[in-house]
């Protein structure tokens, strides 16, 4: 959505795409910024479009992505708790660019390609349960970074 891109520095696009938590008066300043300037139209427009949003917080991240600073300081406690593979750095570097580009993961990704170019079994081929765990609890924490 070029309009999106238009209003990038409105401090709740800020907040969405750089992984900080937003609020219930978020969401009010995003449906603002959607419905009454105009930019994608009325409400009733937007749901035929794109169908009724109940996370719009969510919707908005998919579309413009997850800063990919903001991915990798969600990453940085875990990797530096943590001696990894080569395989399982790049592993850890392909949900950052697809976080970088999608925005959320959904966790059920990581056993599907490309994550298992690195092991047929995806991400339990790679970490032990509790790494895994880990891993998917940081998935969690980013997509309801962007809940209200």
């Amino acid at each position: 959505m070029s309009f999106l891109k238009q209003h990038e520095t409105r401090i709740t696009l800020q907040k969405i795409k750089r992984n900080v938590p937003i609020t219930a008066t978020d969401i009010k300043e995003l449906e603002r910024i959607l419905f009454e300037t105009g930019g994608v139209g009325t409400r009733e427009e937007f749901e035929k479009a794109y169908g009724k949003q109940e996370q719009l917080g969510v919707f908005i991240r998919k579309l413009i992505g997850l800063d990919k600073q903001a991915a990798k300081r969600a990453f940085r406690d875990y990797l530096d708790a943590q001696t990894l593979t080569v395989n399982q750095i790049r592993f850890i570097n392909l949900i950052i660019e697809y976080l970088t580009q999608n925005g959320i993961m959904d966790p059920s990704l990581l056993y599907e390609a490309p994550f298992t170019d690195y092991s047929s079994k995806g991400l339990d081929g790679l970490f032990q349960d509790s790494e895994a765990q880990g891993i998917v609890s940081i998935l969690n924490s980013i997509h309801e970074a962007a809940v209200a």
